[in-house]
């Protein structure tokens, strides 16, 4: 028996679905779009991977620039 997850398309126009590490950063974005600019700091500069921190760094922009 296979699962079929629900579909989603993100902001951006990226169709997805929930389960999917695009939709994961793009959340994880979200929330961080709630933090204070030291909070953002500090979370991305635990982080190890280039391609996460790129993907939020996009997200956090597009959430941003999608506000004005």
């Amino acid at each position: 028996m296979t699962t079929k997850k629900p579909e989603i398309t993100l902001p951006d126009g990226t169709v997805t679905d929930t389960w999917s590490k695009e939709y994961m950063l793009y959340c994880e974005a979200l929330n961080l779009s709630k933090k204070s600019l030291r909070r953002r700091q500090e979370f991305l500069e635990k982080l190890t991977s280039e391609d996460r921190i790129e993907k939020i760094k996009y997200w956090l922009t597009w959430i941003w620039d999608s506000k004005h």
